[in-house]
């Protein structure tokens, strides 16, 4: 299956440390899920103007789906593709894509969509994306 990378504005640069190989030698299947954290909150605090140090996400994971394509081996050079697929009243679908890059060819490495669902940290329950932050992503992804 061919990713259209075209589809997508934003890049996270990663470099795989030797703590993410499993007895393998290739990065475990739970490190997919760090580096698609890193690059969500990368994407975020661009499109909405926040510090990199922020923690301020009113917003929480409901579901990740990953498929697996190639492995990542120590020493490759990825890129972590980000994106809003679509947002509803409460959630947002973001899709991510893994690639490598080995000796000049792009190789997807992995594809993701995480449900995030806004929510209200002090009351304990989901609520409407609000109209400031769908504002921004809708801008950005036009």
């Amino acid at each position: 299956m061919k990713h259209d990378k075209s589809r997508f504005k934003h890049k996270t640069k990663i470099d795989v440390r030797f703590s993410d190989l499993d007895a393998m030698r290739h990065v475990n299947n739970a490190t997919y899920l760090t580096f698609i954290e890193e690059a969500r909150i990368a994407y975020f605090n661009e499109v909405l103007g926040r510090d990199k140090s922020s923690l301020n996400y009113n917003a929480i994971v409901a579901r990740i789906e990953i498929d697996y394509l190639q492995p990542i081996n120590l020493g490759d050079k990825l890129e972590v593709l980000t994106r809003v697929l679509k947002m509803g009243n409460k959630s947002t679908d973001v899709e991510n894509l893994i690639i490598i890059d080995r000796n000049g060819e792009q190789i997807a490495a992995a594809s993701a969509l995480t449900k995030l669902v806004a929510y209200d940290y002090k009351k304990l329950e989901s609520i409407q994306i609000p109209g400031i932050i769908r504002d921004k992503i809708e801008a950005y992804e036009k």
